[in-house]
């Protein structure tokens, strides 16, 4: 995650958090798959969007493993690794979502947050 972010930086990278939940709601992450930004423009430095179907396709890839995507990942660039309201909006419950601090300097912070319920 660390070296997408540096890689895109200064516009957002983004991924998928691939592995297990448990009965109990335990996330146990398996696998990082670096996603391509699809937001063009100016607003990829602040926003982010994946492939609906690169995400379809990883979902039937990781069911036939019994895997499954258990969250996402994105870089805030000069930023705070903490939700913007847009991230809010867009979260799912259950899943995790990381953000990373990304600055001229590399990665500065790494936060990770759940949505328990709408």
């Amino acid at each position: 995650m660390a070296l997408a972010a540096k890689k895109a930086y200064p516009s957002e990278c983004c991924g998928i958090l691939v592995g297990k939940k448990s009965e109990r709601g335990e996330i146990e992450v398996t696998e990082i798959r670096e996603a391509s930004n699809q937001t063009q423009g100016g607003e990829e430095a602040t926003h982010f969007s994946i492939d609906p179907l690169f995400l379809y396709n990883i979902e039937r890839e990781l069911e036939s493993r019994g895997l499954e995507i258990v969250g996402f990942y994105h870089s805030h660039p000069d930023c705070k690794a903490i939700l913007s309201d847009e991230d809010i909006k867009y979260m799912v419950p259950g899943l995790v979502y990381t953000i990373l601090s990304v600055s001229t300097q590399g990665v500065v912070d790494v936060k990770s947050y759940t949505r328990n319920s709408v």
